[in-house]
């Protein structure tokens, strides 16, 4: 480790140590002291028809009049970023369909508070590596977490080469804005997304989507149904548990889709607010996030432990780690501020190892033939077909 290093991790150390979980409906700040303050999040799902720009300074000016002198702030974040440079590329919970270009926010925190250390991660990648540490087997070779709260995405991480891999933009799993798989009526299906889009994947499963879901179900009272849902699963009515069913096959088909995509995939857990507290209220005391695993009579084939990580990335893409144990443990927004030390062995790349940077597609020579035609009949395409220009989680 460098000298550099060495005097960064003494510094942060002796900061007062800060927790923030930055979610569409609620904004947690947990001080030194151990003092949980929840706030109302700043977002367009608390405020809707508010200005983007006005909720973003908002946010920050609330983080610092809050955050106290010279702490070190773990953050976790809502929304499509770019974990290694503290850029946020949209979240439609927070924001709708704004700002109109990627937000920077860690360096607008930096230039609001210079004496504070700003650490920012995407939740779900935080959700990811607590899901890790507490399910992971060591012959697992790659883990799926799926968040289903405000909004929906996926993470998933490559325990072979200890790493998140994302693209160029630093992202990945972004399918809350992907065009729903629905068997819904096509009024369910043309419901709006608060990104802007129609037809996607949050504006049916997301938690702010049920009692919209409810009305173009035509079901009385949608309004309430939050609130009544719970017993009239347990009576079996058929309404609610129409309901139900069509707010979870959007979610059924990912699942679906991830596993035929990629055999290596041998765990997947899904977790969030909303997943995790419907079963609560509905089913067994205690249950919490849904672990989907590999049949046992049916194990795949792994690749070998001893096998050395690979040199290099993805063309066009970059490698994040893990975030760091005492980082992943402050930022978690599916059961914020309670996790247990950690002991998981995935939380760092191997000795040496840095995520990778872009690097330009390699050209196709010209002597390479295109591949042959597809004679398999074209997929099931959904009805709508919307996508929109900001992805969030």
């Amino acid at each position: 480790m460098s000298t550099r290093a060495v005097v960064q991790d003494r510094d942060d150390q002796v900061r007062t140590q800060v927790a923030v979980d930055l979610g569409g409906t609620w904004l947690r700040i947990r001080t030194g002291s151990g003092e949980t303050v929840r706030l109302p999040a700043p977002s367009i799902l608390n405020r809707p028809g508010e200005d983007a720009a006005a909720l973003l300074e908002q946010l920050i000016e609330t983080l610092a009049d809050t955050v106290p002198a010279h702490a070190r702030v773990a953050m976790s974040c809502g929304a499509a970023m770019d974990e290694e440079r503290g850029v946020l590329h949209g979240s439609g919970p927070l924001w709708g369909g704004g700002p109109d270009r990627p937000v920077p926010l860690r360096a607008l925190l930096t230039a609001r508070r210079p004496d504070v250390s700003w650490h920012l991660f995407n939740d779900v990648t935080a959700g990811l590596a607590s899901f890790v540490e507490q399910f992971a087997r060591p012959h697992h070779r790659r883990v799926v977490y799926l968040t289903v709260s405000s909004g929906i995405a996926l993470r998933t991480a490559d325990l072979t080469e200890h790493c998140v891999p994302v693209d160029a933009h630093g992202m990945q799993g972004e399918v809350g804005h992907l065009p729903a798989v629905s068997s819904a009526p096509a009024a369910v299906r043309a419901l709006n997304c608060p990104c802007g889009g129609t037809g996607h994947v949050a504006a049916l499963a997301a938690g702010p989507a049920l009692p919209h879901v409810a009305a173009a179900l035509g079901i009385e009272r949608p309004e309430d149904i939050r609130d009544t849902l719970p017993a009239r699963l347990r009576t079996g009515d058929p309404a609610a548990l129409r309901l139900l069913t069509t707010v979870v096959e959007p979610v059924a088909e990912l699942v679906r889709t991830v596993r035929c995509l990629d055999p290596r995939i041998d765990l997947i857990g899904i977790g969030g607010g909303y997943a995790e507290g419907l079963p609560r209220r509905t089913g067994p005391p205690g249950q919490r996030s849904t672990q989907l695993r590999r049949p046992r009579h049916r194990p795949a084939r792994r690749r070998s432990a001893a096998l050395p990580p690979r040199r290099g990335g993805p063309p066009g893409g970059r490698r994040l780690a893990l975030p760091r144990r005492a980082d992943r443990h402050q930022a978690l927004r599916s059961a914020p501020f309670n996790r247990p030390p950690s002991t998981a062995p995935f939380n760092r790349p191997p000795p040496g190892r840095t995520p990778c940077r872009p690097r330009p597609p390699t050209a196709r020579s010209s002597a390479t033939a295109p591949p042959a035609a597809s004679t398999r009949s074209p997929p099931r395409t959904p009805a709508r077909a919307n996508s929109c220009s900001h992805p969030s989680t």
